[in-house]
Formats: C-alpha cells, sequence, structure tokens
C-alpha cells in the first residue's frame, strides 16, 4: 500500500469517527477534528564534534614552543656577547701594548752581540778594462817581480806594466780583455798573501804581506 492509499484511508476514518460523535453528542459542540498530517521528516543527526589531538601531537606542539624559546634565548646571548667583545675592543684600543719582554739566555749559553752585515766581498767583483793597482809594501825588486808575474796569469789580462815604485810601493797598470773577478783570480796565480783596502771599477788597492802562502791557492 502506498503513501497516498495511507493518507486517504485515515481520512476516511476520520470522517467516520466526526460523524459517530456527531451522532452520539449532538449538543456537545466539540470542535471537529483536524485533518490527519503526515509527520515532518526526521532531521539529519548533528555533525560529530572532531577528535580530540592525540598524545603525540601535543608531544609535536611542545617541541615547537621548546625550539621557539631557545632560539629566542639564543638571539638575546648573541647581542650580549657581542657587546661585550665591543667594550672589551674599545679598552684594549685605549691601553698602549705593552713591549715584549727581553730574553733571557738559557742557563750555561753565552750570548754574543751580532756584528752588523758587511759590504759585498771584494772577491766576486769584476774588473774589466784598465785596472790601476796599488800594491805594496815589497821587501825587494823580486817580491814586486813575482807580483808582476802573478797579474800574467790573470785570465784575460792582456798588458802589465809597473808605472810607479816609492817606498816600497809599487803603482801597476793591468789591462783585461774580458770581465775577470781579479782578486779571486789572483789569489789564485799568486803565492803572496795580500789583503784588499778597497776595490772599485778601475782601481784596486792591496797591502802586500811579507813571505809566502803555507799553501798557495791553486786550481
Amino acid at each position: 500500500m502506498s503513501g497516498g492509499d495511507v493518507n486517504e484511508t485515515l481520512n476516511e476514518l476520520e470522517r467516520r469517527l466526526r460523524d459517530l460523535q456527531e451522532q452520539l453528542q449532538p449538543s456537545a459542540g466539540a470542535p471537529p477534528m483536524p485533518p490527519y498530517r503526515a509527520p515532518a521528516p526526521l532531521e539529519p543527526p548533528p555533525p560529530s564534534p572532531p577528535p580530540r589531538p592525540s598524545g603525540l601531537q601535543d608531544q609535536l606542539d611542545e617541541l615547537l614552543r621548546f625550539r621557539d624559546q631557545l632560539s629566542e634565548a639564543a638571539t638575546k646571548l648573541v647581542e650580549d656577547y657581542s657587546r661585550i667583545i665591543e667594550q672589551v675592543s674599545r679598552v684594549a684600543g685605549d691601553v698602549p701594548a705593552a713591549p715584549p719582554p727581553p730574553l733571557t739566555p738559557a742557563a750555561g749559553h753565552a750570548t754574543f752581540p751580532v756584528p752588523p752585515p758587511s759590504g759585498p766581498s771584494a772577491e766576486s767583483t769584476l774588473f774589466n778594462g784598465h785596472v790601476a793597482i796599488h800594491a805594496g809594501p815589497f821587501e825587494d825588486i823580486g817580491a814586486l817581480a813575482q807580483f808582476e808575474q802573478a797579474l800574467r796569469a790573470v785570465p784575460s789580462a792582456e798588458e802589465v806594466a809597473v808605472r810607479k815604485l816609492k817606498d816600497q810601493r809599487a803603482v801597476v797598470d793591468l789591462q783585461l780583455a774580458a770581465e775577470v773577478p781579479l782578486v779571486f783570480e789572483l789569489r789564485r796565480a799568486s803565492d803572496q798573501t795580500f789583503d784588499v783596502e778597497h776595490a772599485e771599477p778601475g782601481r784596486l788597492e792591496l797591502t802586500m804581506h811579507p813571505g809566502d802562502l803555507p799553501f798557495p791557492v791553486r786550481p
């Protein structure tokens, strides 16, 4: 039976009931029964509330709050440290640096003053062309001849001539065909000992010592 048939049947029953009521109580004046109405459809149930967060979510929220607090504390710590460094630098800039302490020699070790560096050695000075050699004193003519012979043995020596002899000192003119370390080569060629007093291009001053070298410098 459909819904429409049910409604018609109910309406028919109501009509009959009203007829019976009118017949049984004609003078009562009871109000007629309202027609039958179908009940309103039921409303859907309200949505269920969202589930409460689990314990894992609570732990995650707590960790995030702790991270934010830790980051804020680290930022304040860096600011305080930078401020302290700036104050220390300002104070250190006003105070002059203390000189280093003097070195104390270790026990059992003696210290000696270091001499200043000397000039370049005349042994490696190069000579070329005409050179005036001022040398002496010579004991005799034989010593001067021996010195003249050593000059002739110097490499690239072309001419050797004694220009002057006075008070056992001589001036000897030497002509070189190429650049030669004259002092070094003269020590190799001579058995006589000497000291270099002055050396410059074109001039050489020597102080001769009596006697021969105990061990001649030979190549």
